[in-house]
């Protein structure tokens, strides 16, 4: 086939899964905030809870459609490079600090198809311009992502740890996952490049915002460390929606709260070993 009719139709089916995704998202959208508002309006300790499993419903179902859509219509085969034990503890609901590298906006459906299997909700710590990006920013500020500032002065800096100890106290009351990515960004080669990581394929994590949760969450939670490899390596967001991927690997590992000493060391470490088995 013409090289051009085949990037063509590429388009095409990523054009279509966008507007999939997107009416899936605004369908369950009035459901979210008819719950938020309930929420603010009434805002006892029962009521709070009953809306917190309505919305953690509304979400799962969300996730599973795209899900669906993802493995069953684009026929992309999520692998996951874990123990047969880790597999049978992500199925089963409890309170998580989920860590992972961060190439593609992909990364997010990925991630949800993991985790919402078995915790209520995949709350992402994301950055306040999101907020800005229309449907997406509306589902994020009716869940009630922590936003962060991520720039380097010191007032944000001050805001970004208040918002880190508020996401781990919320971890702390309700069953669920709490998503950081480390590095605070997407890789590209220019990022890389300009940043001079010591890594070859990935940035440099952060450790503030890590530093910071850990410091604040119950210490029987769970960190579930995870890497995502795409093939093609290269891949982007656009290309895994016309299905131009068969294949996306994650690899988890898990660690108890309590047996982390040094944030830093055990952060850094991780991004070594992600490192390794991504060139692999």
């Amino acid at each position: 086939m013409n090289l051009s009719i085949t990037s063509a139709i590429g388009h095409i089916r990523s054009f279509l899964s966008f507007v999939f995704i997107t009416v899936n998202l605004l369908i369950w959208l009035p459901g979210l905030i008819m719950a938020a508002l309930v929420r603010i309006i009434l805002p006892t300790q029962p009521v709070k809870k009953t809306m917190f499993r309505v919305v953690s419903l509304i979400y799962k179902a969300a996730v599973n459609i795209d899900t669906w859509y993802l493995t069953q219509i684009l026929k992309i085969n999520l692998n996951i490079d874990a123990p047969e034990e880790l597999l049978d503890e992500l199925s089963r609901p409890g309170k998580s600090l989920v860590i992972c590298n961060h190439q593609s906006w992909f990364d997010i459906f990925v991630l949800q198809a993991l985790i919402c299997r078995g915790s209520p909700i995949l709350q992402f710590v994301i950055k306040r311009e999101l907020l800005w990006v229309p449907v997406l920013g509306w589902v994020c500020l009716v869940l009630d992502f922590p936003r962060m500032q991520r720039k380097k002065d010191p007032q944000s800096r001050i805001l970004d740890r208040k918002t880190a100890k508020q996401a781990s106290w919320n971890l702390n009351d309700e069953q669920g996952a709490l998503m950081l990515f480390p590095e605070g960004t997407r890789f590209t080669p220019a990022k890389h490049l300009a940043t001079s990581s010591p890594f070859q394929h990935l940035l440099t994590p952060k450790i503030g915002g890590f530093a910071v949760i850990l410091q604040s969450i119950k210490k029987d939670a769970r960190i579930l460390d995870m890497a995502i490899r795409y093939e093609p390596a290269e891949a982007d967001c656009w290309q895994c929606m016309s299905g131009a991927v068969n294949n996306i690997t994650i690899k988890v590992t898990s660690t108890k709260v309590q047996e982390i000493d040094d944030a830093a060391l055990w952060l850094k470490q991780c991004w070594r070993n992600k490192d390794i088995w991504l060139g692999h």
